[in-house]
């Protein structure tokens, strides 16, 4: 069963990416994956995006953790499904996400911008339809909710 949470972050945001990608967590940053936005070039872009639209100031990013239950899941399939996750519940927005295997569950972290790219709106954040979304992609694949 996947446990999900968001977190909101007003500072910080380049050792938000870090952590997400940190490789002795995510075997080598082979489990991590981007959105809208370029390996190695995360944060300059996140906040050229802020500055061109000139968001700068309050929330910098937003935090959603995924759980998985010990041993109901690989690290790619945690990967994928993280992914996806992105993909449906951020459309626009640039993110990061990072599978981390350093604990004896595994766990998804994904750090996104507060500000979309395309639309230039900042996110509000909506957990029961991240509980919703997670919990519908567990059932896809086969997971417990």
């Amino acid at each position: 069963m996947a446990v999900t949470k968001i977190l909101a972050r007003n500072a910080h945001l380049d050792q938000a990416i870090q952590y997400v990608l940190n490789g002795e967590k995510t075997e080598g940053r082979v489990l991590t994956a981007h959105q809208n936005c370029d390996p190695g070039h995360e944060y300059p872009q996140m906040m050229d995006t802020k500055r061109e639209l000139g968001k700068t100031g309050g929330r910098q990013c937003y935090h959603i953790i995924q759980s998985f239950a010990h041993g109901e899941i690989t690290p790619e399939e945690a990967l994928e499904i993280a992914t996806q996750l992105a993909g449906e519940h951020l459309p626009g927005y640039e993110v990061v996400i990072g599978t981390h295997v350093d604990k004896a569950h595994i766990h998804s972290h994904i750090v996104f911008n507060s500000v979309n790219a395309l639309t230039g709106r900042m996110y509000r954040s909506n957990y029961p339809k991240i509980k919703v979304l997670s919990d519908r992609l567990c059932r896809a694949h086969g997971l417990s909710v």
